[in-house]
């Protein structure tokens, strides 16, 4: 028998994003069906209903309206700034955890939140596109959770990006996508991304995601003020493969980020490698050195594929 209501078959499943990726998106879609999903269409080609984000609370203020209290606020991370409000529509339990964040908040204590939340585009009078986000959950975490999260999260940035590169370079179809090894769930996104943004620089992720590593790694501090600012790109392209750094700087970085990121059991290797990637050191490169630290005894591997200090 068929359903009546599809809606909880189609829950999307909550994508990590930095807010830069979000925040630059002017791209909607939903479908012709009631029911059907509403997405946020990034210029990576991600299609985004439900985001689990995190970070610093920026502000958090009431705002009276004609149907009650609604909650505006600003969640800054890594990148730049998410913006949600929560209103009366929410469900009890988030319009609660609103209110107690917003005591919390006026004294003056930094609180860092993950959330999810669904994501929406919206046009104002002027014709000008802003996203903002409708918490579904909240939850007050700390600075190594927030860690975990800006790796997690520059980890599925990256692969975007390498996807959306990927794409560049081909003729726009799907067939040309598939035959090139893209992920079928990436297709649509970039077809889409790409009729409608054109040719999108990467670069600005690249570097939004050393500055996310930078704070996992506690190389930047949480409150760091300077995010709006124009990135500043250093004299040597860090996106480039690092092939040629000297053996002492890729085995300091990688043990950096163990150290910074290690919970307790240690840290698996695609973590390792994501974040060396992102600094610019070749997998490859990055493999052979954590076996040489590892044969050294500067490393030592819990179990198969994760890594710890000695």
């Amino acid at each position: 028998m068929q359903a009546t209501n599809s809606r909880m078959s189609r829950r999307q499943p909550a994508i990590r994003l930095l807010a830069q990726e979000f925040a630059e998106s002017t791209l909607s879609e939903k479908g012709p069906g009631e029911y059907d999903p509403a997405f946020v269409i990034t210029k990576l080609g991600a299609r985004v209903n439900r985001l689990l984000v995190a970070g610093l609370l920026e502000s958090l203020e009431p705002r009276e309206t004609s149907t009650g209290t609604m909650w505006q606020g600003q969640l800054k991370d890594a990148s730049g700034t998410h913006y949600f409000s929560v209103g009366h529509f929410d469900n009890d339990t988030v319009q609660a955890q609103v209110e107690t964040l917003a005591s919390l908040h006026e004294t003056g204590d930094p609180l860092l939140l993950l959330m999810v939340a669904k994501g929406r585009c919206y046009t104002t009078e002027e014709g000008a596109v802003y996203t903002s986000m409708r918490p579904e959950e909240i939850a007050i975490i700390d600075r190594q959770r927030y860690a975990t999260w800006l790796v997690q999260a520059s980890q599925e940035t990256m692969k975007r990006v390498a996807d959306h590169d990927a794409a560049a370079a081909l003729a726009p179809s799907r067939q040309a996508y598939a035959e090139a090894g893209i992920p079928a769930h990436s297709i649509e996104g970039l077809l889409k991304s790409r009729e409608f943004y054109g040719d999108t620089d990467t670069e600005v992720h690249r570097l939004m995601v050393m500055r996310a590593l930078d704070i996992a790694e506690g190389k930047r501090e949480v409150s760091e003020n300077t995010w709006n600012s124009p990135p500043v790109v250093p004299k040597n392209d860090p996106t480039e493969t690092n092939e040629d750094a000297p053996e002492a700087e890729v085995g300091d970085i990688l043990t950096s980020i163990i150290e910074q990121l290690d919970e307790g059991k240690g840290v698996d290797l695609e973590n390792v490698l994501s974040s060396a990637s992102a600094r610019g050191f070749d997998r490859q490169t990055s493999e052979a050195k954590l076996d040489q630290l590892v044969d050294e005894g500067n490393l030592k591997e819990p179990r198969f594929g994760w890594f710890s200090l000695s």
